[in-house]
C-alpha cells in the first residue's frame, strides 16, 4: 500500500496516478479477454476511471481557488446504472452460455488483477478520506472508494458470469435493487 500524503493536493495527484494505472490495466483486460461480454465491462470500467481523473483534476482547482466546489458532480454509478449499460451484453449471450464460459485460467486472470486493482483505489480512497481534513476533499474520497466498491462488484459478477454462466439471475436481482 502506497503511503498517504498530507497535503490535499498531493493526495489528489496520488488519486490520479491511480485513476491513470486503473485505466491502463483496464484497458490491458479489454485487450486481452475474447469475450464481448468481458471487453464491454472492461470498456465500461475505463471509462469510469477517465470520469474519475476528470473529477479528481477539477477538484484540483477547488483545492488551488481557481474553482468553486460542485457537491452535485460527485454521482455515484449504481450497480443498476452500470447493469443497464452491460445487462444487454449478458442478454445477448444468455443462450449461449457454455460457449461464454469456456475461459483460460491465464483469460480469467486479468480479471483477478482488476478486482486487486480495484480493491487497492478502495483502500488508498479509504485512508486518504480518514487523513484529509478539508471536508470537501473527504466526501470526493469516500465518493471514489464507493466507486471503487462498485468497480469491483461489477468485474467480480463478469467474472462468475464467464466461469459459471447460470449466476446471471442473481446478478441481475441484485443489480435491480441497487
Amino acid at each position: 500500500m502506497q503511503n498517504i500524503p498530507n497535503d490535499p493536493q498531493a493526495i489528489m495527484e496520488a488519486a490520479i496516478a491511480n485513476e491513470i494505472e486503473g485505466h491502463k490495466i483496464l484497458q490491458r483486460g479489454k485487450k486481452t479477454v475474447d469475450s464481448p461480454l468481458a471487453r464491454a465491462t472492461f470498456e465500461f470500467l475505463a471509462n469510469e476511471e477517465l470520469k474519475h481523473i476528470e473529477l479528481i483534476k477539477d477538484f484540483s482547482q477547488v483545492i488551488a481557488g481557481i474553482k468553486k466546489w460542485d457537491p452535485e458532480s460527485l454521482q455515484e454509478t449504481t450497480l443498476s446504472d452500470a447493469g443497464n449499460g452491460i445487462r444487454g451484453i449478458f442478454e445477448q449471450f444468455a443462450h449461449q452460455y457454455e460457449e461464454v464460459s469456456i475461459a483460460d485460467d491465464e483469460r480469467l486472470q486479468i480479471y483477478q488483477v482488476a478486482m486487486d486493482m480495484e480493491r487497492r483505489g478502495y483502500d488508498f480512497y479509504t485512508k486518504a478520506a480518514d487523513k484529509v481534513q478539508d471536508e470537501r476533499a473527504k466526501k470526493l474520497l469516500q465518493f471514489l472508494a464507493s466507486e471503487e466498491i462498485r468497480h469491483f462488484q461489477i468485474i467480480q459478477d463478469t467474472h462468475s458470469f464467464l466461469q459459471q454462466p447460470d449466476a446471471i439471475l442473481a446478478m441481475e436481482e441484485r443489480w435491480m435493487q441497487t
